[in-house]
């Protein structure tokens, strides 16, 4: 997430994301100093916030932690590998996840 400098009543600017134009207004930017200033985006206190409130960005090791270590290896029937391929595209999911699903539906549906 970018951190943005505070510059304090700036005479006229365009906030570059909303494009409201402010009027000595308190303005943010990347900019290091007023030298830079006119150099790079800005923006309003609004547009800031906004900013500020949506999620940090994770990588993708953090979100691939699932706890599926072992190895699961097997052939299938053409068939099968196109249903399930279909369903896995359908719902968004990775094949493993069809498969854990498919399992649990499997083993509530057999105790009654």
């Amino acid at each position: 997430m970018k951190t943005f400098n505070r510059f304090p009543k700036v005479e006229d600017f365009t906030c570059d994301n909303c494009r409201v134009r402010f009027y000595e207004k308190t303005a943010y930017s990347v900019a290091r100093n007023w030298g830079d200033f006119d150099y790079y985006p800005t923006y309003c206190i609004n547009c800031v916030k906004a900013n500020e409130n949506q999620p940090k960005k994770l990588d993708k090791r953090t979100l691939n932690k699932t706890g599926r270590i072992h190895q699961f290896g097997t052939r299938v029937r053409k068939e099968f590998l196109k249903k399930l391929k279909k369903l896995a595209r359908q719902e968004k999911l990775k094949y493993v996840e069809v498969l854990e699903r498919a399992l649990d539906y499997y083993g509530e549906r057999n105790k009654k």
